[in-house]
């Protein structure tokens, strides 16, 4: 499931030392937090997961599938209705390989307060 433009939205990508940085807006009316949960929505880590790999792609201009997810760390819960607007923080993002696969590090961010961080590589489909 695509998950860009519904139930989040880019509002800015820019070049971020060495690496990259996407602002996104989070839709709070999306179906997926009317079940997770009623009253109190929260952004499911699958989401995140899901959220960085399109940004991914985005970013290079590829298409992608997850082939190995190295490390993920939930440290806090995202609200919706508390940080409508989170960023993904992309420090290490490897060179496109021969075979087609790319590595990122990621963190999830709202300024100083880290939410998540992930470890994964693609390949190009």
């Amino acid at each position: 499931m695509i998950l860009k433009n519904s139930l989040y939205t880019i509002e800015k990508n820019e070049a971020e030392g060495s690496g990259w940085r996407f602002d996104i807006s989070l839709h709070a009316d999306h179906f997926i937090y009317q079940s997770h949960f009623p009253g109190q929505p929260i952004t499911p880590g699958a989401c995140l997961i899901q959220m960085a790999k399109e940004l991914l792609e985005e970013r290079l201009s590829l298409s992608l599938r997850i082939i190995r997810i190295k490390d993920v760390k939930f440290v806090s819960v995202i609200s919706p209705l508390e940080t409508p607007h989170i960023t993904f923080h992309y420090q290490k993002v490897s060179d496109v390989s021969a075979e087609g696969e790319v590595s990122a590090t990621v963190s999830v961010a709202d300024g100083e307060r880290v939410f998540s961080s992930i470890v994964f590589t693609c390949k190009s489909c």
